[in-house]
């Protein structure tokens, strides 16, 4: 308002006190704080009608007009970003042709136009300011990002904080870490994407001004909170976001905000406020008209339904999620959701053929995000990023040393040798320190790689396992049942030794304890026998690496199928013994249960399935296994030449 009475005054002194005066100064939006409410883009739209000719400051109005009026209404933004290029066209202003050409491209990515946003910005690169670069740069990595390209949206991140640090921009360093954050947040890497996003907000909060990024980065924050399951902290920030949104009118953001409150707040059982929470991201979403926000929206209320177990409700949010995604959407991310939920409805409601079908689309969409080449270079993405801190760091007390230097040789000069000696000194510190800590990022860059491996293998394992599952529902042979259910078990069984490993402190190798006790209550339980059937394994923490763990474990995997199908028939309580003990360097496995026991015919040339499996894995470890008499089953393997692990 004050920016209008500015204005009056001027007509005023220009057509009735015959005086020409100066175009009053113009304020540029969040330029400085806080002079920036909803009713100020309506005062600029009066105020750009008042000039007629095209110039720079009707320029800079426009272009706040279609920038800041994207978080609201994007038809309306479009239009006065095309007003401001249609003008500098006229003018042959290159300059500004380019700045309007990035706003449009900005907009019509949140228009679910990548492909054309990407032409406009493009087409600006070359035009515009250094200043607008980083502008430009953030804009390309949403377009990737909203194509599901997360490695090429990381390297237009990183461009832009290289960009940030090179010329000391805080709002660029600011904009690149939370981008960084929301893409970390992308990819399941939660801690490392919370790091970036505090880093942040520290950068926000130093530059002192509210605006539509500092808001998004609240709710970017929240979302590695969330994930994290630190609900206080996460509700705190989309809160923050969320006053912020409504202080200044941002729609997208309020959208984005309410949409992880859905999350919250089922997490906290509260499902009345997430529904309110969903209906309210919606309304945003359709007051913006952006389908990928109501896409999200109507994504987040199915969640709630499956929560509250209105699985039919669920089934026509996501529907509509799906719908409105359309087949062009580039974010595998949130439709890869969608799909997840969507099978689950459909296996709550007995629709099996439907949840395999969901379910395999959401796990083709699930690997172009979470893929080899894009934890690689994520990877080396991770360690440039973590190389430019530390060396942006040594700079920056490189400067501050050299004038510390400066100051002090206007008094003494003797201690400007002394000053000297001493950076040597630390000179020689920090490159032992640098080669310190790139080792110990080397170290950890493969303890990683190789933890991830080990997780990629288990969910790899699960997904064979939950499609054994799935098939075996649509099985009615009894037999044909059985041995779906003994094929899920092996799988699991070596699943287990993968998450085992992935879970350890220990990459190298298990502790044979923990995981027989496991295996065994996994098979137990799919048997349906908890009640029936106990195990015990009361043995010394033995640790062997993967090579032998496997075997060893689907030995034991097919021994307690094979007493849980015969060993137990008329009795109310059975129970299993596994015991394990090394003598350097054999290995004395011992397999006991207290049922009804049974005469081979042939030990040597067993005919079923799993002991033909069990007597091939027993030669697989140059083993031996023998059948000793007990008032069950016992049986006695003992394993030669098996090496202590390394790490153990």
């Amino acid at each position: 308002m004050k920016f209008l009475l500015i204005l009056i005054g001027f007509i005023h002194c220009y057509f009735f006190s015959g005086f020409v005066y100066q175009v009053p100064t113009y304020q540029p939006v969040f330029s400085y704080p806080p002079d920036f409410e909803q009713e100020y883009l309506n005062d600029l739209s009066e105020l750009v009608q008042q000039a007629q000719h095209p110039d720079s400051l009707r320029w800079k109005i426009l272009w706040d007009l279609g920038y800041y009026t994207h978080t609201r209404n994007l038809t309306r933004a479009l239009t006065f970003a095309d007003m401001g290029l249609e003008e500098a066209k006229s003018e042959k202003n290159s300059l500004w042709e380019g700045r309007f050409q990035l706003i449009k491209g900005a907009i019509l990515l949140r228009m679910d136009e990548p492909d054309q946003a990407e032409l406009y910005l493009r087409s600006a690169q070359n035009k515009v300011n250094n200043s607008d670069l980083w502008l430009l740069y953030t804009n390309l990595g949403y377009v990737y990002e909203r194509r599901g390209d997360i490695s090429m949206a990381f390297e237009w991140a990183k461009k832009t904080l290289d960009l940030g640090l090179a010329t000391a921009d805080l709002k660029a360093q600011a904009m690149a870490y939370s981008d960084i954050s929301y893409l970390f947040w992308k990819q399941g890497k939660f801690e490392t994407g919370l790091n970036y996003g505090l880093k942040s907000l520290e950068l926000f909060r130093k530059r002192g001004i509210d605006d539509l990024d500092f808001d998004f980065t609240h709710y970017v924050v929240g979302n590695n909170y969330l994930a994290q399951s630190q609900l206080g902290q996460a509700e705190s920030h989309f809160l923050q976001s969320i006053a912020m949104g409504e202080r200044f009118g941002f729609y997208n953001n309020l959208s984005d905000a309410y949409i992880s409150l859905v999350s919250l707040y089922i997490l906290k059982k509260d499902f009345a406020a997430a529904k309110k929470a969903g209906s309210k991201a919606l309304n945003y979403a359709t007051l913006l008209d952006n389908n990928f926000m109501q896409m999200r929206s109507l994504l987040g209320l199915g969640e709630v339904a499956i929560a509250r177990g209105n699985f039919k409700e669920a089934e026509n949010h996501l529907l509509s999620s799906i719908e409105v995604a359309g087949e062009d959407f580039g974010d595998h991310y949130f439709l890869s959701q969608a799909y997840e939920n969507l099978s689950e409805v459909y296996e709550k409601t007995g629709a099996a053929d439907k949840a395999l079908t969901a379910f395999k689309t959401y796990h083709r969409l699930n690997q172009t995000i979470f893929n080899q080449e894009t934890e690689q270079k994520t990877a080396a993405l991770m360690s440039a990023l973590d190389l430019a801190q530390k060396e942006n760091t040594i700079k920056q007390q490189a400067f501050n040393l050299a004038q510390q230097k400066k100051r002090s040789t206007y008094w003494f000069v003797g201690s400007i040798l002394l000053l000297v000696f001493f950076l040597l000194l630390f000179r020689g510190y920090r490159i032992i320190k640098k080669k310190n800590n790139l080792l110990e990022i080397q170290n950890k860059e493969k303890t990683f790689l190789v933890r991830e491996t080990h997780h990629r293998i288990k969910n790899n394992l699960q997904v064979v396992s939950s499609l054994l599952s799935l098939q075996s529902e649509r099985i009615t042979d009894p037999e044909m049942q059985q041995i779906m259910i003994e094929s899920q078990n092996r799988v699991q069984s070596m699943g287990l030794v993968h998450q085992k490993l992935y879970q350890g402190k220990n990459l190298a190798c298990i502790e044979m304890r923990d995981y027989f006790s496991k295996l065994g209550e996994d098979i137990i339980f799919s048997f349906g026998a908890l009640e029936k059937v106990t195990l015990k394994c009361d043995m010394e923490p033995i640790e062997l690496d993967i090579i032998t763990a496997i075997p060893i474990g689907l030995i034991i995997n097919e021994l307690i199928t094979n007493s849980l199908k015969y060993a137990f028939p008329n009795l109310s309580s059975g129970q299993i013994t596994i015991y394990l003990e090394r003598t350097n360097p054999t290995l004395t496995l011992h397999y006991m249960d207290n049922g009804i026991g049974f005469e081979e015919k042939n030990p040597d040339t067993p005919t079923g399935f799993g002991a033909q499996l069990i007597q091939l894995l027993t030669a697989q470890l140059d083993g031996q296994i023998r059948k000793l008499n007990h008032e069950g089953t016992y049986y006695l393997l003992n394993f030669q030449n098996v090496n202590q692990p390394v790490f153990s």
